[in-house]
């Protein structure tokens, strides 16, 4: 887990020795972890992936603040965001695999 997290702090402009947000990040790893897995119906994900897991938690570190947004204005700025892991993540994994129920 450390190369994945030398490799947020660097996407997030942090010093690697700076510990002081580890355990955020570290929230961040697992959540994006958890939301590609469940996405891809996988229980492991091949470790040439890991990169994009990375980037999907650097994401959601950075738009924490706007969980359950669509839309935000400020003034005459505005934003539009996307529902669920977005369209440049969902592109770099692998397709999702499909259950087959035996009922």
């Amino acid at each position: 887990m450390s190369e994945l997290m030398n490799l947020m702090k660097r996407l997030l402009s942090m010093e690697p020795t700076d510990a002081s947000k580890d355990d955020i990040l570290i929230h961040y790893l697992n959540k994006a972890r958890s939301n590609i897995y469940g996405y891809c119906n996988l229980v492991m994900l091949p470790v040439e992936y890991d990169h994009i897991m990375v980037d999907y938690a650097v994401y959601l570190f950075k738009n924490r603040d706007s969980v359950g947004l669509t839309n935000k204005q400020e003034g005459e700025r505005s934003a539009a965001y996307e529902a669920g892991i977005p369209a440049s993540i969902r592109l770099a994994l692998p397709l999702p695999k499909i259950k087959v129920g035996t009922d």
